[in-house]
């Protein structure tokens, strides 16, 4: 079995399609860090300072920024509880800064997956990176930077599909080497019209996750 665990509320169609499509025979368990909750407690936890908001999406379609030292320990609790149902590997559906989580499995993160690989193959590092709200743009630039690379800021929300025009207009900048979309919420078909859009080449963070769980878990 695969745990996946999102910073909102389950369900997550597209992330169960995303990882299906590369583990066809897998079982998959998502939980979401706020299940459960009701939207006062999202309410007094999207309230709480801090200074790397990320984009949540709640079971009724609406929106939160919560900060994520705020989500974190919500995320390794629900990490926990799927490698206590048998997980054999747990991944994590946001591409936030999130710290390490030993819950006695595997766990992936593409915060941590993204910059690898963006490093394998930018040569110059020089990238583009579009975050899901404006308010995460300075947080992710600096954790970035600290990965080694030079960053062009945008940013475009999955669950708006208005904004994507802009920020590829921004990122439509030959010297990028590549673009990458820096919100698991991204899918396939949005990194397809991104790349056309802006004529740069872009890392997506749901396929990446769901490609390299998939070298993990097996079948």
């Amino acid at each position: 079995m695969l745990g996946l665990v999102t910073i909102g509320q389950a369900p997550r169609p597209d992330f169960d399609a995303a990882f299906r499509e590369y583990l066809p025979s897998v079982e998959i368990q998502l939980l979401g860090a706020l299940d459960g909750m009701s939207a006062t407690q999202i309410d007094d936890l999207a309230a709480r300072p801090g200074s790397y908001p990320l984009h949540t999406l709640l079971a009724d379609g609406s929106t939160r920024d919560i900060d994520l030292t705020v989500l974190a320990p919500l995320v390794e609790a629900k990490a926990r509880e799927l490698a206590g149902n048998g997980a054999r590997a747990v991944a994590v559906c946001c591409a936030g800064g999130f710290p390490d989580i030993d819950c006695g499995v595997p766990v992936l993160m593409p915060g941590k997956l993204l910059p690898a690989l963006a490093g394998a193959v930018s040569r110059t590092r020089r990238i583009g990176v579009v975050s899901p709200i404006a308010a995460q743009m300075e947080p992710a630039r600096e954790k970035w930077e600290r990965d080694g690379f030079s960053v062009k800021m945008g940013f475009a929300s999955p669950y708006r599909y208005d904004e994507i025009k802009a920020a590829a207009r921004v990122m439509a900048d030959p010297e990028l080497e590549l673009v990458i979309l820096d919100c698991m919420g991204h899918g396939a078909e949005y990194r397809d019209e991104f790349s056309r859009l802006s004529g740069r080449p872009a890392l997506l963070a749901q396929t990446l996750l769901a490609k390299v769980t998939a070298e993990i878990v097996g079948g």
